[in-house]
């Protein structure tokens, strides 16, 4: 799971990481089965990377666009690097408007990926993980 996730839940995890390392962490466990809450694409990948693995959706609330349908995000799918570049560079219509009380819960999971990688990456390039 990524490390924005709950941290209840990742508590149960076997794997945090990006969303390379959860890939490269299904093939270094070499488990016959996986459950995986992360985008639909995203386990896509990990069946085509290893055909004999069974990887099992994580239950969610639905297909809607919310939190709770990791699986079904139309959100992810619209990342890419082209929109990226285009907000970063202030594009018309790709200006990002965040309400202020929202904005402070969202620091939150952010300040959890940097503390998470600054405590794990070091690690993780001497494995070969990173």
């Amino acid at each position: 799971m990524h490390p924005e996730s709950p941290r209840a839940v990742i508590a149960m995890a076997d794997a945090v990481g990006s969303t390379t390392g959860i890939i490269q962490a299904a093939e270094r466990l070499g488990a016959k089965e996986y459950i995986v809450a992360t985008d639909g694409g995203i386990i896509h990948q990990m069946k085509k990377r290893l055909p004999g693995v069974t990887f099992i959706e994580a239950p969610t609330a639905g297909k809607g666009a919310t939190c709770q349908s990791c699986a079904h995000c139309p959100w992810m799918a619209m990342n890419g690097l082209g929109n990226l570049l285009a907000t970063l560079e202030g594009a018309p219509g790709h200006e990002v408007h965040v309400d202020p009380v929202i904005g402070k819960r969202a620091k939150v999971p952010i300040e959890r990926m940097l503390e998470f990688a600054k405590k794990n990456l070091p690690a993780m390039k001497g494995s070969g993980d990173a």
